[in-house]
């Protein structure tokens, strides 16, 4: 395998046969804490069309958080994921078996550099001298990926840039290698999740927009600007807290406190008003985060932040964006997955849950015919 730094905010840790054949369908394999999240598109004359997906996911890891599929701290399993993986193919019946999969952010590492700006080949050896500085990971085990974001002037009137760079386990990379393998897929690709997810949200003239995708037990919080990724954050703060306060408050199973709250959100109206009383505070904190990437953004380029955009199953609340609105004062930009794909009329009773769980798995699919 050869890594290559990319310069046009497209990344791969790998490459299988994506240079040497196209097929005319893909899935964007998305696997996540609880769920895995599949979107296959197909390319039909130019037009990229969402033919087929699907969503497996887990409740067990409410109760028993040794049950998630993967988090910072519980490493993924090849052959229980492979089991999930084919479950979800089989109710999908698929079409094809060529898939692109997304690494998430807490299984790897991503950091913005800055350096004298140089040519890509005198780039490529100063990421490899520094890298080790940045990537809390034994060199001999990560593979380190990089792209430039920007250039700048400094004071001295000198030319820098500003690089992305990515470390990733090799271990990891052979994990979901072997997985697939198992699940009868043939993986062409790994991504760092954020960059697929910006791919799918954000155009070439998007102003900076900080993205919060509230997962099940991460919250990924980053910014983009102008199509690209420029700074990658998070916080632990997720959807299980909100949950879990919500039950104990209540006295009821975790399940139920779901339940309600996916049904209610921050409704102040009803016998369940109390709802939003108890999960505002884990909001707040996810808030203060947000907040926090968006000062350290600003110092780093110089440029504020102008939008907020809210995904993930977290999204889902009910009034989560103009509380968010709110609180940070920024402006509000709608996610919109379907910009450059195509999608029949019937899913349009589910477009706000696919636009919210579904940017990274078609990021994904979109690269592939980028």
């Amino acid at each position: 395998m050869k890594l290559t730094g990319i310069t046009n905010g497209v990344s791969g840790f790998f490459t299988d046969v994506f240079n040497f054949f196209k097929g005319r369908a893909i899935l964007g394999v998305d696997i996540g804490t609880a769920s895995i999240k599949i979107a296959e598109i197909s390319e039909k004359s130019g037009t990229l069309n969402l033919t087929n997906y699907g969503i497996l996911e887990t409740k067990d890891y409410l109760n028993h958080p040794n049950k998630a599929i993967q988090t910072s701290s519980l490493p993924i399993e090849e052959r229980e994921t492979a089991d999930l993986l084919k479950m979800l193919l089989v109710e999908m019946k698929t079409k094809t078996n060529l898939a692109i999969a997304s690494i998430p952010s807490f299984a790897s590492f991503g950091t913005v550099i800055d350096m004298p700006l140089m040519s890509r080949d005198e780039t490529a050896k100063a990421v490899t001298f520094q890298a080790p500085q940045y990537i809390p990971m034994p060199v001999a085990e990560t593979l380190v990926d990089w792209f430039k974001v920007d250039e700048f002037t400094g004071d001295s009137r000198q030319k820098f840039q500003h690089i992305f760079v990515i470390g990733i386990s090799k271990k990891l990379i052979q994990k979901y290698k072997d997985m697939f393998r198992e699940a009868g897929l043939r993986l062409v690709s790994l991504e760092f999740d954020t960059l697929a997810t910006t791919r799918a949200l954000i155009d070439d003239g998007d102003d900076e927009t900080i993205i919060v995708d509230i997962g099940a037990e991460e919250t990924e919080i980053f910014i983009a600007s102008k199509g690209h990724l420029e700074y990658v954050g998070g916080t632990d703060y997720s959807g299980i807290h909100l949950t879990q306060s919500v039950a104990r408050s209540l006295g009821i199973t975790t399940l139920r406190a779901e339940e309600l709250k996916r049904r209610r959100g921050l409704s102040s109206e009803g016998p369940e008003s109390e709802l939003s009383t108890l999960t505002i505070p884990f909001l707040d904190v996810i808030i203060q985060e947000v907040n926090h990437v968006k000062e350290v953004y600003h110092r780093r380029y110089g440029r504020e932040v102008k939008k907020v955009m809210l995904v993930g199953g977290g999204a889902n609340l009910i009034g989560i964006e103009k509380y968010f609105v709110r609180q940070t004062g920024l402006i509000e930009a709608q996610p919109n997955i379907f910009r450059k794909v195509s999608y029949q009329l019937n899913l349009e009773p589910t477009l706000r849950r696919l636009t919210n769980e579904f940017p990274t798995a078609v990021g994904l699919a979109e690269r592939y015919f980028a």
